[in-house]
């Protein structure tokens, strides 16, 4: 096994391990949204609904919270709107060292 194969192995490994954490942080931060949806909407049946239609359809859930709270604090950086972006971040930093151990891994050429 090649000094190559090895640094792709050390970097596949966790980031294997660190997209089990995602699945699991983006299941909390999809109820989340659906608190933050309840809040919006205020108590009561429409609170209820909203929180319900943002368990339902987490992804355009997320995207409507994000629009709602960015219309109502005026601010595109907000306080839902971090927790959004750090989760991105993270996503995007465990593809990114996904792709670089693969292209590590790759195969090489037999001279």
């Amino acid at each position: 096994m090649s000094i190559r194969k090895i640094a792709a192995a050390l970097l596949y490994l966790p980031s294997m391990f660190g997209m089990s954490l995602m699945m699991i942080s983006a299941g909390i931060f999809h109820f989340f949204t659906a608190i933050v949806a309840y809040g919006l909407a205020g108590p009561g049946l429409w609170g209820f609904v909203a929180a319900g239609a943002a368990f339902s359809f987490p992804i355009v859930a997320e995207i409507v919270v994000f629009i709602s709270v960015w219309n109502v604090t005026g601010e595109m950086v907000n306080k839902y709107s971090i927790w959004l972006y750090m989760w991105l971040a993270f996503l995007l930093i465990l593809v990114a060292l996904m792709a670089i151990s693969v292209w590590l891994f790759g195969k090489e050429k037999n001279n």
